[in-house]
């Protein structure tokens, strides 16, 4: 269910409605997109109440999670389809030239006589996303299109959806649960949680100022680590921030701005490393639990006392299940959240944090 949302989306944006698989992301998109109804508020296209027109007479296209084709067609009059169809009509010539376009576009041109079963799951969900953009219509639903194709062909259309979306007039909205979809294609980000809207804005001040816990771990590949912290004031000014006997930092926060005794403390897992050449992060003992290579990456999970957290290396490297090893936090990007309420609350930066000389 969906509740107190609004939203007001720039032309020419690509927005993405980022949020776990339950939170609404599919209904809002069919609510915009007049699949379904509101049973209250209104949608405005371009300022006009389109809240009570049908979902034919909206200049709409929707591609669907599913590889949604007619069988019996080839790809090229798949494409063709909503021309056909259109209220405007389109001479035999003007539908060639413009199937063609497209197809080009999204690398179909060589393969337009085939059937949808003759061509790979890639090509086929570009044939739909093809029959979508063919319309030129000025709003663009996606419903996690690449959630069926396997990482190679995800990361391959990634790059050309952005390309193909970038200079479009109107508005793109794509619903996903995969954050690294917002982050590499969109220009804006809307984060749902349990049928609301928790943050939306621009990619990037989303992802450096994120609201709360929830979507400062969420939006982030892979999720921001989250643990509890002990706040002490010092006496040179300032808070020790204390993960474990081992684990804590000394910032330069005024206790006004931590007045509370334990918080829950954020590092994302590119801020976490096994080597540190300027001798200036926090450093604590680890045991290995799990490392995966995905792509040119390596994830670590690593578990210190009762706290697992996750370290993302930019290199493919081999460790062992139980492996002990030495691991530093970049203590200038802390980000501390209310521990009941998962508010932001403030974030570490160089001008206001140096690690515990008691740490070392």
């Amino acid at each position: 269910m969906l509740r107190d949302l609004y939203l007001e989306l720039e032309a020419g944006s690509f927005v993405t409605l980022l949020g776990p698989t339950g939170s609404g992301k599919t209904t809002l998109l069919r609510i915009l997109a007049g699949i379904e109804k509101p049973d209250q508020g209104r949608i405005y296209y371009d300022g006009i109440d389109v809240t009570a027109l049908p979902v034919q007479e909206r200049n709409i296209a929707f591609v669907y999670q599913q590889f949604v084709n007619y069988p019996s067609m080839t790809l090229f009059e798949n494409i063709a389809s909503p021309l056909r169809v259109a209220k405007e009509k389109h001479s035999e010539t003007e539908i060639k030239r413009k199937v063609e376009e497209t197809a080009e576009l999204l690398r179909l041109a060589d393969i337009l006589q085939h059937l949808p079963e003759e061509v790979s799951g890639g090509q086929r969900q570009r044939c739909a996303i093809a029959r979508a953009l063919v319309k030129d219509a000025r709003f663009i639903f996606l419903d996690e299109p690449l959630a069926n194709l396997d990482y190679k062909l995800r990361e391959e259309l990634r790059t050309e959806l952005k390309q193909i979306f970038k200079d479009r007039d109107g508005v793109v909205i794509y619903a996903t649960p995969e954050p690294i979809d917002a982050l590499t294609m969109a220009t804006h980000v809307g984060f749902l949680h349990e049928g609301e809207i928790l943050q939306y804005g621009e990619v990037r001040d989303v992802y450096r100022n994120p609201s709360n816990a929830a979507v400062g771990s969420y939006f982030c590949h892979p999720q921001m680590n989250l643990f509890p912290c002990d706040v002490e004031s010092r006496e040179n000014a300032g808070c020790l921030l204390q993960v474990s006997q081992e684990l804590k930092f000394e910032v330069g926060l005024d206790r006004e701005k931590l007045p509370n005794d334990r918080y829950l403390l954020g590092v994302r897992p590119h801020h976490l490393f096994l080597s540190d050449p300027q001798s200036r992060m926090v450093p604590f003992q680890a045991t290995v639990e799990l490392a995966e290579v995905v792509g040119s990456n390596t994830e670590l999970h690593l578990r210190h006392g009762g706290i697992r957290m996750s370290l993302l290396m930019q290199q493919v490297e081999q460790f062992p299940v139980g492996k002990e090893v030495t691991s530093f936090i970049d203590p200038d990007h802390l980000y501390i959240f209310d521990i009941e309420s998962g508010a932001f609350v403030t974030r570490t930066n160089s001008s206001s944090i140096s690690s515990s000389s008691s740490s070392r």
